[in-house]
């Protein structure tokens, strides 16, 4: 599910500012994740958060940190998770029940391994949003993010940037656009962030 180009761009990028090698540290392999028979409620004490002001980065989305468990990113938010996707062999997709049109958390392994944004007004901590443009987009970046072609979308491309701070290394963000206008966004730990399929 992942692609040959955006990994040999990524290295590409690296050797150019000289960012150390390695990729996503050793973790226990996936399994596949049980259904759900129900929504995955928060604590009753927990405030709902608010969709506002929230940004996405490469470990997450406000609260909600890759690496957390389903019980633990309802809390973080404040109202319940729901599959909306069947469970696979390598991950499950999960969105809140309310408030967030447009916001998913990828499950893989029992823990929350990437953030995606679909529409609303949730951005970078950069400031890319839905529906800018690619040259915006390039710009907030300071041209750090890496071009590739999108595998479905003809003219559309992937814009990923490459983070160079050891704490990052194994992390992405993706944006993802119709050759014009950011369309998508996607944040979190490799492999699960480049599953360009999500988990259908």
């Amino acid at each position: 599910m992942t692609t040959s180009r955006v990994v040999a761009a990524l290295a590409a990028v690296a050797l150019a500012n000289g960012a150390c090698g390695g990729g996503a540290p050793d973790r226990p392999a996936t399994t596949t994740e049980p259904a759900a028979a129900s929504s995955t409620a928060p604590a009753s004490s927990t405030t709902a958060v608010t969709a506002k002001g929230l940004q996405l980065d490469l470990h997450g989305l406000g609260p909600v940190r890759v690496g957390m468990t389903v019980e633990a990113a309802a809390k973080a938010l404040g109202r319940p998770l729901e599959p909306v996707t069947a469970p696979t062999e390598e991950c499950t997709l999960y969105a809140p029940a309310s408030g967030f049109d447009g916001l998913a958390f990828l499950v893989a392994g029992g823990t929350v391994a990437r953030t995606d944004v679909t529409a609303g007004a949730t951005a970078t901590a950069e400031g890319v949003a839905i529906g800018q443009t690619e040259a915006e987009a390039q710009r907030r970046y300071g041209g750090r993010l890496v071009v590739t072609p999108h595998d479905f979308l003809l003219g559309g491309h992937y814009l990923t940037l490459v983070p160079t701070a050891p704490a990052d290394a194994g992390f992405l963000l993706v944006a993802e656009t119709d050759g014009a206008k950011v369309t998508g966004m996607r944040a979190g730990r490799l492999p699960e962030v480049e599953f360009t399929e999500g988990c259908s």
